[in-house]
């Protein structure tokens, strides 16, 4: 296949306008655009924008998004002028009526009920951060010395660690991690059902994992002294001191299930590889993990690994799980000088922010020092990848606790044998794709030889 620059430099000089806005050359027959944002979305992006500006059209199977590049971009999220809920009818079956799909008052009303579990303390207070250290200890440990695909571990440890923290037992996660596999089909953007179609899984999946929460949710209500996250959203109240619906548990733990794992395991997959090329980096981190007595389980705890914090922040920002988000107009915008109809939906490039060389000079390069010594806490805009606004990712301090937690480990485990990470041979270095996650290729796989 052509890369897009190939297809952009073969366009026309002036470009086709839509709305008085650039219509992005080099769509393909059918799909359009859509097969590049499953490539290395921000590049993507970037090029669109060297090519005909900060605001352009793309088209994805017959409709046409507008994308918003920069801070202007940013700033949508804000949901100001801006609205989510066009996520409810778009994709009903894998969003539902959930957080991501809620605006103003309902939006407000439920996250104040679920977010205390997931703030610092929270995570402290509801044993989630110990369970995340348990199980990542207990996985690390079990990691073989011959060649393996780091994917399929993170995948498994984190999928472990979010079912644990929500209460479920650890005899029934062979059955939760098949389904949620299945359900997570769901937001591939191929939507036909027929017969073993991904549509077909994911509502199959969707509709094993919906019963079994309800089950869980029923166990729990008959256990006050039950712990873990689901028992404590159980006691939380919304602004108005009314508990959360069952409806409304049902479509958030599926939700919190889908951004709890499959985004933080890529990126412990991520800095895995990471660590496999860089030996220096590997020798600062492996320092830094037998230096403290244990994994960071507390807010406390986090402040004796700033080195672990700063790879972890350094490798989301190089490879964002997560490469775009959407909104719509609520009503007529001005953006980058251009007029927004009302019910545009404009497409927000989380991913892409990571390699704005204003906030980041010499953005293609790792450098693990842009985190260190900072007095001051990131910004919202170095944070983009979690989201931005009221949307801003509940799980935020939850996954940056669990990488510090899997990057310590990872170092201490590894102290403990003797070995280091490097990638097997015939192993390549990963290219960053989106089908649907940005997650490492399960072939790429690392080793683990004498130090």
């Amino acid at each position: 296949m052509q890369t897009l620059k190939n297809l952009l430099f073969r366009s026309p000089q002036k470009p086709v306008l839509r709305e008085g806005i650039p219509v992005l050359p080099g769509a393909l027959p059918v799909v359009g655009h859509s097969l590049y944002t499953m490539g290395h979305a921000p590049n993507f992006l970037r090029d669109a924008e060297a090519k005909v500006g900060p605001l352009f059209w793309t088209r994805n199977i017959g409709q046409y998004t507008l994308v918003c590049m920069g801070e202007p971009g940013f700033e949508l999220l804000k949901n100001k002028v801006t609205s989510s809920e066009f996520i409810r009818e778009g994709s009903p079956d894998f969003i539902g009526d959930s957080l991501l799909s809620r605006d103003g008052t309902p939006h407000r009303s439920l996250r104040s009920a679920m977010s205390g579990p997931f703030t610092p303390r929270g995570l402290t207070a509801s044993g989630a951060s110990a369970i995340a250290a348990e199980v990542i200890e207990s996985s690390v440990a079990r990691f073989p010395q011959e060649p393996f695909s780091l994917l399929a571990q993170t995948q498994g440890l984190a999928l472990d660690i979010i079912f644990r923290v929500m209460g479920i037992e650890g005899s029934e996660m062979e059955a939760w991690n098949r389904n949620y596999r299945e359900f997570i089909l769901g937001a591939l953007p191929v939507k036909g059902d027929f017969p073993f179609s991904p549509a077909r899984r994911a509502r199959q999946g969707r509709k094993w994992l919906d019963g079994s929460f309800s089950r869980l949710i029923a166990k729990a209500r008959g256990q006050p002294d039950m712990q873990g996250t689901l028992a404590a959203l159980l006691k939380t109240r919304d602004e108005e001191g009314r508990e959360l619906t069952e409806e409304d548990l049902i479509q958030n733990l599926r939700l919190l299930a889908l951004a709890g794992h499959e985004t933080t395991a890529s990126v412990m997959a991520w800095l895995g590889i990471v660590l496999a090329q860089r030996p220096d980096l590997w020798e600062q981190l492996r320092l830094e993990a037998v230096a403290a007595p244990g994994l960071p389980r507390s807010p406390e705890d986090l402040k004796r690994h700033p080195f672990a914090e700063a790879l972890f922040r350094e490798v989301l920002r190089l490879y964002p799980p997560v490469s775009w988000t959407g909104r719509e107009a609520k009503e007529d915008l001005e953006l980058h000088g251009k007029r927004v109809p009302k019910g545009t939906t404009i497409l927000v490039p989380l991913g892409a922010y990571g390699y704005d060389p204003k906030l980041f000079p010499n953005p293609e390069q790792l450098d693990v020092s842009r985190w260190m010594g900072r007095r001051v806490p990131p910004s919202a805009i170095e944070t983009a990848a979690f989201g931005g606004g009221p949307h801003f990712c509940l799980g935020y301090h939850l996954a940056w606790v669990e990488v510090v937690q899997f990057a310590t480990a990872f170092a201490r485990e590894l102290d403990r044998r003797g070995m280091k990470p490097r990638l097997a041979q015939g192993s390549t270095t990963p290219k960053l794709s989106y089908i649907p996650f940005g997650a490492p290729p399960k072939k790429t796989r690392i080793e683990l030889v004498r130090a």
